[in-house]
């Protein structure tokens, strides 16, 4: 029998209604507190992640040191600023070498280019020059450390001492100067203390605005040398201030090649009349030809171009022939030390005192061909044997020095060498030299620049060095020494690229100026072989 199912009276609905209700809205709100609540964490933790990077990168990052050494920090913004004060010396150094150079070019490429590249290649590269830096700043603060543990600390008046020795600033100088009464006319005038100064601050104020050291920075460095100097001398250095030596005197035989000159002149000569007539008779281009037959590296390239030039700036032959053309003249072969030029004037500036001019050179080959040079070499062993020869019966050794040698910073003086160490006159003088017994005579020995005979005064196992050697003895000692110190040294790195600063705008002009130099230089190099 079915069981029968109570039904509810409409009273009960009524109010059974309103509690499902509120049930339900219950639950709602749980659910949006609940949906408030993890929206609220992940808000909070967007924050907090937002919070972190920041702080990381505008705080952490930027305070975070490029090293440190044994506990002590360098920071980002001084290694900034010696990175630009290293960048600075090396622009410096180019232009010296640029300066020096110009003086040698002759209106041709500049011939210590090739020493400035390196330095460029450093210039253009930060990242490259960077670790250097902070490996520079790295040995620094060893320095620094090592003073204070080897009693090699500096004072400031030292310090300042060496600055005005750097800067060319001698008080005592002055001093005398303001107490002599006598007045030179020729002598240069000393340096004042108002001057010293004025140059110092200048200087101090112009590394300020380039952003390179701070005042205190710079005068560190000075420190640093100084305490340098200090700790070679209190260090622990091993170096031996000893050496096995000989006492020797000998005589050296030059071998003379012969070169026939006047074939050679005749043959240079007969080039560059060639050349000429091909201009003024033929009509060919002047700047053609040069290309084609100049052996001037610098101007054939451009056509034999030497641009424009006053007086006084070519050798004399060369400057009055230029100076004697008419514009557009081709003169007649022109002989200097450097061979035969003819020259063609393209424009003249009388206000200026200037001519503008090419010009072809043919050299005069002065290089002995081999046969010279073997037969220059038989004839200096000869001479070399007929020297021993005389010494061995009996004549004296200086006084045929004196007679035959062609060293004559040592034949007046009978060929005495003093006290030789090894790898000074090199290894095959070496090999005669430290063999024989005093006394006793050896050779002939042959030497790059000829033919040595040898005798053996004084021989000294353990001969004191020279002042010269033993400092450098001392120097690479010390390097050494200092080396290691250094790898000991609890060091963490942590340069990173992106702490590097890019090339300063003012630097950046320097460097393209200097890659179009050595673009230049290559196409002049090239163009003579094709």
């Amino acid at each position: 029998m079915a069981k029968k199912t109570k039904e509810k009276k409409p009273e009960e609905l009524k109010h059974e209604q309103p509690r499902r209700h509120a049930s339900r809205r219950r639950r709602e709100q749980e659910l949006q507190r609940r949906i408030y609540i993890g929206l609220g964490i992940v808000l909070a933790l967007v924050v907090l992640l937002i919070a972190v990077g920041v702080i990381n990168e505008y705080v952490i990052k930027p305070n975070k040191p490029v090293a440190t050494v044994n506990g002590d920090k360098i920071s980002q913004e001084a290694f900034k600023r010696r990175l630009r004060f290293e960048q600075d010396n090396l622009v410096a150094q180019i232009n010296q070498y640029l300066q020096f150079g110009e003086q040698f070019s002759n209106g041709g490429p500049n011939p210590f280019l090739s020493s400035v590249e390196p330095m460029y290649n450093q210039l253009a590269d930060p990242q490259q020059l960077a670790y250097t830096v902070l490996d520079k700043m790295i040995e620094d603060t060893v320095v620094g450390q090592l003073a204070k543990e080897y009693n090699a600390t500096v004072t400031p008046e030292e310090v300042q001492a060496e600055i005005e020795k750097q800067f060319g600033y001698d008080r005592e100088a002055e001093k005398a100067a303001a107490e002599s009464s006598d007045t030179v006319t020729n002598t240069k005038p000393a340096m004042t203390e108002d001057e010293f100064q004025q140059r110092y601050n200048d200087y101090v104020q112009n590394l300020e605005a380039k952003g390179s050291l701070t005042e205190e920075e710079f005068r560190n460095l000075f420190a640093t040398f100084l305490m340098r100097k200090k700790l070679m001398e209190n260090a622990p250095l091993e170096f031996d201030k000893t050496d096995e030596a000989v006492k020797v005197r000998y005589i050296l035989i030059k071998p003379e090649p012969e070169v026939p000159m006047e074939k050679r002149e005749a043959d240079a000569l007969k080039k560059i009349t060639d050349a000429r007539k091909r201009i003024v008779e033929d009509g060919e281009d002047f700047a053609e030809v040069a290309k084609e037959v100049s052996e001037d590296p610098g101007s054939a390239p451009n056509g034999g171009d030497l641009g424009c030039f006053g007086k006084g700036q070519m050798v004399p032959e060369f400057e009055k022939a230029a100076f004697s053309l008419e514009k557009g003249e081709v003169s007649e072969p022109i002989k200097t030390d450097f061979g035969y030029h003819i020259i063609q004037v393209y424009d003249v500036k009388p206000d200026e005192d200037q001519v503008c001019a090419r010009h072809i050179l043919i050299r005069v080959d002065r290089t002995p061909d081999q046969a010279a040079i073997d037969a220059a070499d038989a004839k200096a062993l000869k001479e070399a044997e007929a020297a021993k020869a005389r010494i061995e019966a009996g004549e004296d050794f200086a006084t045929v020095a004196k007679e035959v040698s062609d060293d004559k910073d040592t034949a007046e003086n009978g060929g005495e060498l003093g006290w030789v160490f090894r790898g000074k006159m090199g290894d095959a003088f070496d090999e005669v030299a430290f063999s024989l017994d005093p006394g006793q005579i050896g050779g002939p020995v042959k030497l790059d620049n000829g033919y040595a005979i040898i005798q053996v005064e004084e021989k000294d196992p353990e001969h004191p060095v020279e002042e010269q050697e033993l400092q450098q003895r001392r120097q690479q000692a010390f390097n050494d020494w200092l080396n290691a110190q250094v790898a000991a040294a609890d060091v963490t790195k942590n340069l990173t690229p992106e702490m590097i600063p890019p090339l300063p705008a003012d630097l950046q002009q320097i460097v393209s100026e200097l890659s179009i130099q050595f673009q230049q230089q290559q196409q002049q190099q090239q163009q003579p072989s094709q």
